[in-house]
């Protein structure tokens, strides 16, 4: 696919007007006020004021990983007991990571190194996504940056950073043309991580012929990935923690009404209770296939067409993992690549400007109230997420190509 020119701004490169600007700037005042704070206050209360659970020591989560590649190393099963981990953590990754860090060590200045590289990388990534942007997008996306999702996932360096920005760079490759590069980015994401396969939803885009003769081969690789590491999927979710303040997902709400209802003599059973949650996202999610399928697909003309690719990858992951099981708030980093074709409607003089109203004041519902700010806020980001979940999915079938069943079935 050609290059597009971008309705927001017209300069193609940086430039003193480009919105990115001000997402960086605003990144580095963040970075500053957390320095300024640190000789008065240690991180933990730093972090608590920012709305973010600290699991200490920092970027603990690349320890994790570290350290399961040191307990390999010793003859040791991570997944039973990852000994070298600061925290005991059983490790819940796929085993390439196992492969991928036989050399790292658990030296400090070794983690913040790679911490900083993999935190550059998605940053870089996601600003090469955006291209050039107005300002009034720079200061939006730059308060959602500054989120306490995103504050967690950088606190932690989870390898969701790493995964938002190989989402990114296919995106940045999609736009200039390069689509094998582009899938071969998604495919590495798949192989890290097993939600990115959802992002693969990007296939509808291309054409009859391509999908055809192309997709196949793309599908296998990305599922391959799963299929390497079956073995280890019981294991994985079964070593996966899960909880409700700092998560998000349709079980989330078993959470809470277990922690609730209790006190008012009501007996719960929580499992018995995630499962008709469940049953309840899906049912919402079929009545928003539904209402997506009765108007027009969304016009070519108000949005371009890597908003539209963004959209369908981060739309994709937040729906298949709300839908599946409770995943950790740094997982709404992808709502960040949902965000300029939702600007994109709520700028159009459209009847879809109400979409676009909606699913950015549910994009500041979910990732900005925090119960570590006040506990009744706990109630506004639940309700963000399911209908952040309802809205998206609608939209999500409106961006699918008419002949999108025809495709799936080629496919």
């Amino acid at each position: 696919m050609p290059p597009e020119p971008n309705p927001a701004i017209c300069p193609r490169r940086w430039s003193a007007r480009d919105g990115r600007w001000i997402v960086i700037g605003l990144l580095l005042v963040q970075l500053t006020l957390f320095f300024q704070l640190s000789p008065r206050l240690n991180v933990v209360q730093i972090a608590h004021r920012w709305g973010v659970l600290v699991i200490p020591p920092v970027f603990s989560d690349l320890y994790f990983i570290a350290a399961a590649g040191a307990t390999h190393r010793a003859g040791g099963d991570p997944y039973a007991a990852n000994t070298f981990d600061p925290l005991q953590r059983p490790y819940n990754y796929p085993p390439i990571w196992l492969h991928l860090s036989w050399h790292t060590t658990l030296s400090p200045p070794v983690i913040q190194l790679l911490a900083v590289v993999m935190g550059g990388f998605g940053t870089a990534a996601y600003l090469w996504f955006l291209g050039p942007i107005d300002r009034r997008r720079g200061i939006l996306l730059g308060v959602l940056v500054a989120s306490p999702p995103v504050v967690l996932a950088a606190q932690r360096a989870n390898a969701d950073v790493l995964m938002l920005g190989l989402a990114a760079l296919a995106l940045g490759l999609f736009r200039r043309g390069h689509r094998p590069a582009g899938y071969a980015s998604l495919v590495a994401a798949t192989w890290l991580k097993l939600y990115p396969l959802a992002a693969l939803v990007v296939l509808l885009r291309e054409p009859g012929d391509w999908l055809r003769r192309r997709a196949p081969a793309v599908l296998a690789a990305g599922a391959l990935g799963i299929v390497v590491c079956a073995g280890y999927l019981g294991r994985i979710f079964a070593n996966t923690p899960s909880g409700g303040l700092h998560s998000y997902g349709a079980r989330v709400l078993a959470f809470w009404l277990d922690f609730f209802l209790p006190t008012y003599g009501w007996t719960v059973d929580r499992v018995l209770l995630g499962r008709v949650c469940s049953l309840l996202a899906l049912a919402v999610g079929l009545l928003a296939l539904r209402i997506g399928r009765g108007p027009q697909p969304l016009p070519p003309a108000a949005v371009i067409p890597t908003e539209l690719d963004g959209f369908r990858i981060g739309a994709a992951v937040y729906l298949s993992t709300f839908l599946l099981s409770v995943s950790f708030d740094y997982r709404l980093l992808f709502l960040l690549l949902c965000v300029p074709l939702l600007v994109s409607l709520a700028s159009a003089r459209t009847p879809d400007r109400v979409w676009g109203l909606a699913g950015i004041g549910l994009v500041f519902g979910i990732m900005w109230p925090n119960g570590l700010f006040w506990k009744p806020l706990l109630i506004v980001k639940e309700a963000s997420s399911w209908a952040l979940y309802f809205t998206l999915a609608v939209l999500l079938v409106r961006t699918l190509p008419h002949d999108w069943k025809e495709k799936l079935r080629l496919a």
